[in-house]
This record gives C-alpha cells, structure tokens and sequence, in this order.
C-alpha cells in the first residue's frame, strides 16, 4: 500500500533540519522528484519508507538546531556630542526574561561568556575614538517558532529614577517618561542606559525584533531603536540609529 507525503512539509522541515535534509535528498534522489517537479507536488513512497523518513524528521525536529546570539552593543560618539535634552521613553515589555532567570533556563536559554565570535569586532570599538562599548554578550538559545519565541530583557549601563503614567493601556512599545513626577507621571521606575528587549525567532529565516531604547542620562533624552530584522546566520549585521546600536551574528550549533 502507498501513502502519499506531501512534499511542501518535508521541505519546511527540512530546511531547519539537517537530519531531515539527508532523508529527503535521498528520497527525491530515489525517486528522480524534486521540489521544483510539475504534476502535484507530491511524493508517492511505500509505507516503509514513509514512516522512516517521518521518523527522521520528527526525531530531528525534536532535536532542532540551536543557536549561539552573539551580541555588541555600542555608542555613537560623534552624536553623544551634540545631544540636547529630549524626550524620554521607557520601553513597554510584557514577557521578556532575565537571560539568568529560571524562566530561560527552562526555556533552554544559556548565557555564553567564553569564546565569543565578536570578540575582535568588540575590541575595536573599545579602541575606537569614534564609538563607546557598552556590552559584549550572547547566549544559546533553541530555534523557536514566531508563536513560541521568547523575547530576553536587555538593561545595560546607569541607572535613572524615572516616571511613566499609571494607565499605560495607550501605549503600544514606548511609555513617555519624566525625570520628576508631573501630572499624570506618578509611578516611579529605574531605566537605563538601554533598555529593552531583544528576540530571536526562527520562521523560513532567522529574524531578530528589537525594541530598545537609549537614555543619555546627563542630557535626559531617549532614542528608540525598534527593528524586525532578516538575518541570515554566520553573516554581521549592523542594527543601529544615529545615536547607538548593535553588531549581531547569528551561529547555528549542530548536533544539538
């Protein structure tokens, strides 16, 4: 008896699966089929090998790739000159965790302190006179679906008492912020020199969503950085405004 395997799946899984992979080139190279075949796109296999190659894929997606998220944060110093005081903001975040917390490592999150891929990248910015380091870390963590993502909780820098409004229902990412208590600004929370959240999500691609704001605490002015951004592993890639940002780079872990 045949079943019939639809072979869209089989790719979908296979692209974040190596073990799938193997298991579907070697079927498609069996049968002479391959993804961009006319006809309906579908594979018909013996019940035998269906199952194997359900086995292969289900077993290795349980085992999905993991990734090391290596991450500098950095300062514009050519803007820092010429800040003048401005709005501040504190970021709006409901479900971001401490990378240390319980909930991470529950969540098979690890921060990762030795042998750090961007680590010469994050000695040339402490040695430039044009850009300040403010962080250098990463942290494993497993390749989640858009729907079971987990955003970490970036706080890095000084701290500053702020004040945001009790009702923040208006709000969508930023909370307009005061240093003193004025009007409807009444609840008292510490920021700091960034703060925010950074997440990691895996679809067809990898993608990083940032939400982070930078207070310049001796000027009292935020900038916001919020991006969605593509992310092809192994590559560099530079999320920044004009007042600070981010080097990212992205490595699978295999064999995990």
């Amino acid at each position: 008896m045949n079943k019939v395997m639809d072979l869209n799946a089989l790719i979908k899984a296979s692209e974040i699966n190596t073990a799938c992979t193997k298991a579907y080139k070697a079927i498609t190279n069996a049968f002479g089929y391959t993804a961009n075949s006319t006809l309906t796109n579908r594979l018909p296999v013996s019940s035998v090998i269906y199952a194997a190659i359900l086995f292969v894929c289900s077993t290795g997606l349980a085992r999905a790739t993991d990734y090391l998220v290596d991450v500098v944060v950095f300062e514009n110093m050519a803007a820092a000159r010429s800040v003048s005081p401005g709005p501040l903001y504190y970021p709006k975040l409901t479900s971001a965790m401490g990378l240390t917390s319980d909930r991470a490592a529950s969540s098979g999150f690890e921060l990762v302190e030795d042998g750090l891929s961007l680590a010469e990248e994050a000695e040339k910015i402490r040695q430039s006179g044009s850009y300040r380091l403010l962080r250098h870390f990463a942290w494993r963590q497993p390749g989640l679906d858009n729907q079971s993502s987990k955003p970490i909780r970036v706080n890095l820098g000084r701290t500053l008492p702020v004040y945001i409004s009790e009702n923040i229902s208006a709000y969508d990412k930023y909370i307009p912020a005061s240093t003193q208590p004025t009007g409807d600004k009444t609840r008292q929370l510490n920021t700091t020199t960034v703060n925010g959240s950074l997440n990691v999500r895996l679809g067809r691609f990898l993608h990083m969503d940032v939400q982070l704001v930078f207070t310049d605490i001796e000027n009292s002015r935020s900038y916001r950085l919020t991006q969605s951004r593509k992310l092809r592993s192994r590559e560099y890639h530079y999320i920044d405004n004009e007042r600070f940002g981010l080097l990212v780079r992205i490595l699978p872990i295999e064999g995990t």
